[in-house]
């Protein structure tokens, strides 16, 4: 079991209001810290799917910081409902600010995991990113334009309003792991539904990075995670997105069968590798 006292989360203001929930997991009793990790995670999670990644890495003296997306975990909003992309980037620069406040003398890691990747993506298209490392963990880059093509993405961007549909995807495709299945099964707080101007704003993330006619000038170091197969993503689709958005980029490939690779049997590989890529002057 984990220390209960080593996951805090405190409240952010949203431009518009809004309430948004900073979860955060460091090492504790005056361990030090080495890294910082802003985790953006994807579609239907919320932060509180690190409930083992986030004491995991505080054990590798990496601070970790997941924002619970608008609508999403218990962060304020309507469920599943996202006004536009320009506000999810909002969003996440107060996050990732609040983080830099806390832990300024640090480096800042910022990973993007499946729709999570998407937003990275846009915030570097967008505005830049001030980081020094960014990890994609099986990123949703480039999925939009695979799925619909021209016409159907010209249809998406039309979309507005509240009207709901179902994000279709299994549980099964996330991990094979029965006590993550029963998690999942049980979680009131993983998303199920989207409305619609949550999709159009889906696509606009991706315009924003998807059409670029060079790649980004060098920055930080990039870094790919993919896995031996992805129910759920793509992912040459994303490799060759993240090749247009970036150029250069390591690629790290781990033996996972699933989307998910914290509910996978190779979550402490991944772990000791995360670790070292936030922290790399430190052992994980």
């Amino acid at each position: 079991m984990y220390p209960k006292d080593i996951h805090q989360i405190s409240e952010l203001r949203a431009a518009d209001g809004t309430a948004l929930a900073l979860h955060r997991w460091a090492p504790q009793d005056g361990a030090p810290v080495h890294g910082v990790l802003f985790y953006v995670h994807g579609i239907q999670s919320h932060a509180g799917w690190l409930f083992e990644t986030g004491p995991e890495l505080a054990a590798r003296g990496v601070a970790t910081y997941a924002l619970d997306r608008r609508g999403s975990g218990v962060s304020g909003g309507v469920r599943g409902d996202l006004p536009s992309a320009e506000a999810v980037l909002e969003d996440y620069r107060l996050g990732l600010a609040a983080a830099r406040r806390e832990r300024p003398e640090l480096p800042l890691t910022l990973l993007g995991q499946s729709f999570g990747g998407s937003i990275v993506g846009a915030l570097a298209a967008v505005s830049g990113l001030d980081v020094a490392t960014v990890v994609y963990c099986t990123p949703a880059l480039g999925q939009q334009r695979a799925r619909f093509g021209s016409v159907g993405l010209a249809a998406v961007r039309q979309l507005s309003g509240r009207e709901r549909a179902p994000i279709a995807l299994e549980d099964e495709d996330y991990t094979g792991e029965a006590r993550y299945l029963e998690f999942m099964a049980n979680d009131r707080l993983m998303l199920r539904q989207i409305t619609d101007r949550t999709r159009a704003a889906m696509v606009a993330l991706e315009d924003s990075y998807a059409e670029l006619q060079v790649p980004l000038a060098p920055g930080p170091d990039i870094h790919f995670v993919r896995t031996g197969r992805d129910p759920i993503i793509d992912l040459d689709v994303s490799e060759r997105t993240l090749r247009a958005l970036h150029g250069e980029f390591t690629t790290t490939s781990f033996a996972a069968r699933h989307h998910y690779v914290e509910f996978s049997p190779v979550r402490r590989d991944y772990w000791d590798w995360l670790a070292g890529i936030v922290v790399p002057a430190v052992p994980a």
